[in-house]
């Protein structure tokens, strides 16, 4: 369905590589699922959420506290990383 959406083969690709990045990089190791974003919205929906206004509800297990590194400084952040296990 969703490369029916968009039409592309490479978008797919492309979206199974981000989901495995979030995946090891979020603080919760893992992906966020359908039912917790239902939740969520859910919540908002009812009476709850009823005092929420204008806020934004990250449902993505952490990872936005953590971003994706830029492509160019990849070497460097896994230097800094390595270097940074290897006294742990």
């Amino acid at each position: 369905l969703f490369g029916r959406l968009v039409g592309s083969e490479m978008c797919i690709r492309d979206s199974r590589y981000i989901l495995k990045w979030n995946e090891l990089n979020s603080p919760l190791k893992r992906n966020v699922t359908i039912d917790e974003v239902g939740g969520a919205g859910v919540y908002l929906l009812s009476d709850l959420g009823a005092g929420v206004s204008g806020e934004v509800h990250h449902v993505d297990c952490g990872y936005h506290t953590v971003g994706m590194v830029a492509v160019d400084a990849a070497e460097e952040v896994s230097a800094l990383l390595a270097s940074l296990n290897a006294k742990a």
